[in-house]
């Protein structure tokens, strides 16, 4: 028998190529399971990362689906010995069948709390670690905000901002209805709502965005690099990033570390569920008028666009490769894992005054509904170091109020000119991106 990880792979793909290269660097065969992609051709450019793959009938992997599928590969001589799932509506499933095989993962328990995020605020908020009031919402019933805060709507489980927007009016919350047809007809994020489908107010939390790219194995945390989200654009029924910098630039050392303190003590407080293992990416917000900072959302795996391409630029390490290494790390690997850790984190570098390289990227997004007819970025000079481009000729972009995302481009930069880097590269982009609708 061969020993192998599974990936289980959300219509066909899945950071197939990057979770293969790690695979092979353990010296186990990658393997998959995979919903059915809308187009065969997505599937068959994917195949050649694997040793072997299972496809089932349905858009959505489910349960039965995983456990059917490990028997499969059994047979056709491949020992699974531990799952990954980079798509986060399958991150339940990943855990479970950990569970099952023994392989270092956090209780599905603690990673349902995570998921959900009106349990997750009220949680924080009753271990002391939250000041942000929560309101489920309830269609039809006109809830109670106090007109003195500004409020904050988002589905309580969600991703890629789907319908998440600062509620200017309580008249807005009629439009919840069609958003939440818009979740269920939406075939490529649907598996993500987790059959869930309604809605949180929250208290808007007024300052600057961050998010923690952090590890956790045996229950220690490791913050690996942090980065501001240094443009944000709010539209009508949803939020765009249109910038990430890493490190900070707003923030001093002392206050950004300060936050790191923070997220740890929220993580310990999901100890007791189980939380103990995995990738995870942290959005908070420091509280400016409170001076204090706030969980955002706690999503249990690595981050999406070019994060993991800007921690590794940083750190020199890739999650694609610390997680399904954690996942069957052996007792006696333990300390050296953890002491490379902390050797690469960033915030390490930043507790002690050592030096940090810098990245910037930035993302382009789409107008819903509409086809692409042409697009290009053909910057003259300081060409990123990382160029990806989503879509093409003749793409018919999705009718959904969620980020739908044509283009993301990194560039290494000087972290002491980090204000003056993000101001040139957001002009630069703006000026050489060129997107037409038919």
């Amino acid at each position: 028998m061969k020993r192998a990880i599974l990936l289980l792979m959300h219509q066909g793909k899945s950071y197939t190529e990057e979770v293969a290269a790690a695979a092979a660097g353990l010296g186990l065969a990658l393997v998959a399971v995979s919903s059915r992609p809308e187009r065969p051709e997505v599937l068959e450019a994917t195949r050649r990362h694997l040793a072997d793959c299972v496809v089932t009938e349905e858009p959505e992997l489910h349960p039965g689906d995983v456990d059917k599928a490990v028997r499969e590969l059994a047979d056709r001589g491949y020992r699974v010995e531990a799952a990954l799932a980079t798509f986060e509506g399958y991150r339940l499933l990943m855990a479970e069948l950990n569970e099952r095989l023994g392989a270092r993962d956090s209780a599905a328990p603690a990673l349902r709390l995570c998921l959900d995020k009106y349990e997750l605020r009220r949680h924080l908020f009753a271990e002391g670690l939250s000041e942000v009031r929560v309101h489920r919402l309830t269609p039809g019933t006109t809830p109670e905000l106090d007109p003195r805060a500004r409020w904050f709507v988002k589905p309580v489980r969600g991703a890629a901002s789907f319908a998440a927007f600062i509620l200017q009016s309580v008249d807005d919350l009629a439009d919840l209805p069609a958003i939440q047809e818009q979740m269920r007809a939406d075939r490529q994020m649907r598996a993500i709502f987790m059959d869930r489908y309604d809605f949180l107010a929250e208290e808007y939390v007024e300052g600057p965005e961050f998010s923690f790219e952090t590890f956790v194995l045996d229950g220690q945390v490791h913050h690996l690099c942090v980065h501001e989200k240094a443009r944000v654009e709010r539209l009508e029924r949803t939020t765009l990033e249109g910038m990430s910098v890493s490190p900070p630039a707003s923030l001093g050392p002392e206050l950004v570390l300060e936050g790191a303190d923070f997220v740890t003590r929220c993580l310990a407080a999901l100890a007791g569920h189980g939380l103990s293992a995995g990738a995870f990416h942290i959005e908070v917000k420091y509280w400016e008028s409170k001076k204090r900072w706030e969980i955002i959302e706690i999503n249990p795996r690595m981050g999406g666009s070019l994060i993991d391409a800007s921690v590794r630029t940083v750190t020199g390490l890739s999650f694609f490769d610390l997680w399904p290494e954690g996942l069957l790390l052996a007792d006696g690997e333990r300390d050296a894992f953890h002491d490379r850790l902390t050797r690469a984190s960033q915030l390490e570098a930043l507790r002690t005054g050592a030096p940090t390289r810098a990245t910037v990227f930035l993302s382009k997004y789409g107008e819903k509904g509409r086809t692409v007819d042409a697009i290009r970025f053909d910057p003259p000079t300081r060409a990123p170091r990382i160029l990806r481009v989503h879509v093409a000729q003749g793409t018919e972009l999705e009718v959904s109020d969620r980020a739908i995302c044509l283009m993301d481009a990194l560039w290494d930069v000087a972290a002491d000119d980090l204000e003056a880097e993000t101001a040139f590269l957001d002009r630069h982009a703006t000026e050489h991106f060129h997107v037409r609708y038919r």
